[in-house]
């Protein structure tokens, strides 16, 4: 290949770059990471909340659980209107992380570097300010500036995690979809011993905010953060000049104490770049969608972005397929973005309604919803985040066959010794293959038709069986876990032994009862190249390689 100076390179460190690069490095590639700072920037509270199932792409990194037992965990959503409680939803608890966790931005930020700066194939890089960039057929060169230098790099793929205000999204003339709205809000974040749940709690039409919204999340060491819709006329600085600022926290926490951690005014956007691949530059993060907080869409699934390519880019840089997988990354996170702005621009004319007749709509049905249930129902206070299933991917054919396909695979307790404590955790490192039966016979059986024809990538295989079954008979490179009282969850099990095929995303991409159709599942899958006359993969055998990724039990 091309000399380069890493196989990919990685502007922008935040959450998205940062996890970008961890999970390349977990697959073996090697990265070097820059972002024009000089260090990391504390910006408040900006994203405030990651979702449970985002928390597990972290634990691929070892990331999760300092981020995990810092943050404020929550499961229920309170509504208000005019001051009154009229819903409060109750999320499930999930078996990991979650199902929502508070934490700020920048601690996410500090556990991801730290790690990233102990990772051997991630070189990271501060105060490098991109000035230019052109690509060929081979690879990206990028000019950056750093202590008044240039410095010219050479990669064979750029990850464009350079945020809302990207460089490289100008550099290249890339479309940037959409539109800013007009109305501002205000994020305050203040530290006080409030008397309330530590919850999410979202207003409509409050005495403290008259006519529009506001939303309380609870951050660690007592920060609140608020955040204000604010009317036309509202001058922050000149509030918080003349002691008015100081009336409208108030207004909302009464007498209580308080110090002001961060104060902030913002504009949202709902946008989308019309291409997340141009070339062999990959936008993700903010540099390819912008959204509004509610839902909290926007780290999440930027996260979510990183998670998907990491493993594309791995499987073109380990010679197990062609550049072309690559247009799957903007198919599936195009679709991603795209349900998420359908999402935010329903809860936005909600929220804001765009014209007169629909704000006296949206007013009569908000006096409704304190006493008419189909009233309640239909207020609009932001449907929180949650991985896209990806239903419409060239790599995932009939995902229509089964609700699972296509979806992040729902997690199980398992049980035994030296085995994982969930499901969930077996998934990352590479392709895996559950085998779910009843007995060891089934499982082994599955086996021996997977291997029946040559695989063109690696993957890993998993037998999941009953609690206390015995696992005699199967290969000694099949991983053996058992399943915890509870099973596993509806979907997963068939009437007769069933596998399914798990991607290093943790997404669910086929399902057979029959063995034989597991190697061109996995081909279709990985976006493989055709495997070598003598059913070897370039990587040797692939049943040898994938062995080492995953440990479990034969007891």
């Amino acid at each position: 290949m091309t000399a380069v100076d890493a196989p990919v390179g990685i502007v922008g460190a935040g959450p998205v770059g940062l996890v970008a690069a961890l999970r390349l490095a977990g697959l073996g590639v090697a990265s070097i990471v820059l972002d024009a700072q000089p260090s990391l920037v504390k910006q408040g509270s900006k994203a405030c909340l990651i979702q449970g199932d985002v928390l597990e792409i972290l634990d691929k990194a070892g990331c999760a659980d300092p981020v995990d037992a810092e943050g404020v965990t929550w499961r229920v959503a309170r509504t208000y209107v005019a001051n009154e409680e009229i819903r409060a939803v109750t999320h499930p608890k999930p078996l990991g992380y979650g199902p929502f966790v508070n934490i700020s931005q920048y601690r996410i930020e500090q556990v991801l570097a730290e790690r990233a700066a102990a990772e051997p194939l991630i070189d990271l890089r501060w105060d490098h300010q991109v000035e230019d960039v052109a690509q060929d057929a081979a690879g990206v060169t990028l000019t950056a500036r750093t202590s008044g230098a240039e410095q010219v790099l050479r990669f064979r793929h750029l990850v464009a995690c350079d945020g809302v205000r990207s460089t490289l999204r100008e550099l290249l003339g890339v479309e940037w979809t959409g539109y800013t709205h007009k109305d501002r809000f205000l994020i305050t974040d203040i530290k006080a011993e409030l008397p309330l749940a530590k919850e999410r709690h979202f207003h409509y039409n409050p005495s403290f905010n008259p006519g529009r919204q506001l939303v309380m999340h609870p951050q660690p060491d007592d920060i609140w953060r608020i955040d204000w819709q604010l009317p036309p006329d509202a001058d922050i600085e000149a509030e918080r000049a003349d002691g008015r600022f100081d009336a409208r926290v108030r207004a909302v926490i009464g007498d209580i104490p308080y110090e002001i951690d961060w104060v902030s005014t913002y504009r949202f956007h709902q946008r989308v770049v019309a291409r997340l691949r141009v070339g062999r530059v990959l936008f993700a993060g903010d540099a390819a969608h912008a959204l509004p907080p509610y839902g909290s869409r926007g780290m999440n699934s930027g996260i979510q972005d990183a998670d998907n390519l990491a493993w594309k880019l791995a499987q073109i840089e380990q010679g197990l397929a062609d550049e072309e997988l690559l247009e799957s990354y903007h198919t599936e996170r195009y679709a991603a973005a795209r349900e998420n702005l359908r999402v935010t621009e329903a809860t936005i004319r909600f929220m804001v309604p765009p014209h007169p007749l629909r704000r006296w709509a949206r007013s009569v049905l908000l006096r409704l919803s304190k006493v008419l249930p189909s009233a309640e129902r239909r207020v609009n206070s932001g449907r929180m985040a949650e991985p896209y299933v990806y239903r419409e991917s060239p790599l995932i054919p009939g995902a229509e066959a089964h609700p699972l396909l296509g979806a992040f695979a729902p997690d199980a307790a398992l049980t035994g010794e030296g085995a994982p404590d969930r499901l969930r955790r077996l998934f990352g490192r590479g392709f895996t293959g559950l085998l779910i039966a009843s007995d060891a016979a089934g499982a082994a059986r599955l086996a021996a038709e997977a291997r029946s024809h040559p695989w063109a990538v690696p993957a890993g295989l998993v037998a999941v069986l009953p609690a206390g079954v015995p696992a005699d008979g199967l290969p000694e490179d099949v991983t053996v876990v058992r399943t915890g009282p509870d099973g596993l969850p509806a979907g997963y099990a068939a009437t007769t032994p069933v596998w399914w095929l798990v991607r290093p995303d943790g997404h669910l991409a086929a399902r057979s009862t029959r063995g034989e159709s597991f190697a061109a599942a996995l081909h279709t899958a990985a976006g493989a190249r055709v495997p070598a006359d003598d059913g070897t993969t370039p990587e040797g055998d692939a049943a040898r390689v994938a062995a080492p990724l995953l440990r479990g039990t034969k007891a």
